[in-house]
């Protein structure tokens, strides 16, 4: 064979391993380009789920919170209707207990003997708690229904202690126990019914929960204002429960 015959042999081989090469290049180059699109594809299909399911979720949340809201609508209506049938029926609810002083009233008269005497009193003085109880339930309701306006004026912090002394010093004698307020002399705007109330209802708390010592009143002045404090030696609220 002529040599150069070879030579175009040869020549004709690497053209056509060049071609070879090319072709697989780009087969190669689709191949990658073809897995991309699949992949580019499959992310966008794995997006809309996620899209999906977002705004599915998105649309319960929603849902979950008209349904709350109109679910604690419902019960503040409905304890504001309690509320306010509780302050409307107040002469109803105090009703009977006026009535049992009545009948305790007319026991009294026609005890002869001492010890009956005693347990008339101490009949007396169950009524008077409960009427107290009961009362400050009634005006928490009625302050709560908006029924109540404070009538402020003028009150003199002397005649409220000596009316409060009057009322509990039996009961601290009769446990054992010193009441004692401090001398003041200050006139303060307040609602005297209300007012009255708050204090009765603290030094009841405060005579009840002490077994031995006492319970003292005293003010201390703050600018232009006054804060009243009552003071026990009784077992006072647990630390884990002063938050509630």
């Amino acid at each position: 064979m002529p040599l150069r015959d070879i030579n175009d042999l040869e020549k004709l081989k690497k053209i056509n391993a060049a071609l070879v090469s090319r072709v697989e290049r780009s087969m190669d180059q689709q191949g990658n380009a073809f897995s991309l699109f699949q992949t580019a594809i499959s992310l966008e299909n794995r997006v809309r789920t996620r899209t999906e399911e977002l705004h599915s979720t998105l649309r319960r949340l929603e849902q979950s919170n008209i349904d709350l809201s109109a679910a604690k609508e419902n019960a503040e209506l409905a304890n504001l209707s309690k509320t306010r049938f509780l302050a409307a029926a107040s002469h109803d609810v105090l009703q009977p207990l006026n009535a049992a002083h009545l009948s305790v009233s007319a026991l009294a008269e026609v005890q002869t003997s001492d010890e009956g005497k005693k347990l008339v009193r101490q009949v007396e003085r169950s009524l008077e708690t409960m009427e107290d109880l009961l009362r400050t339930l009634l005006d928490i309701s009625k302050l709560d229904a908006g029924v109540v306006e404070p009538d402020t004026s003028d009150v003199s912090l002397e005649a409220l202690f000596s009316s409060l002394r009057s009322d509990f010093l039996p009961v601290a004698k009769l446990k054992g126990l010193s009441l004692k307020f401090r001398p003041v002399n200050a006139v303060v705007r307040s609602d005297r019914t209300l007012l009255r109330r708050i204090l009765q209802n603290i030094l009841s708390n405060a005579l009840g929960y002490t077994r031995s010592g006492g319970v003292l009143v005293g003010t201390r002045h703050r600018g232009d204002t006054i804060r009243i404090d009552v003071a026990d030696t009784g077992c006072g609220i647990p630390d884990d429960q002063r938050e509630a």
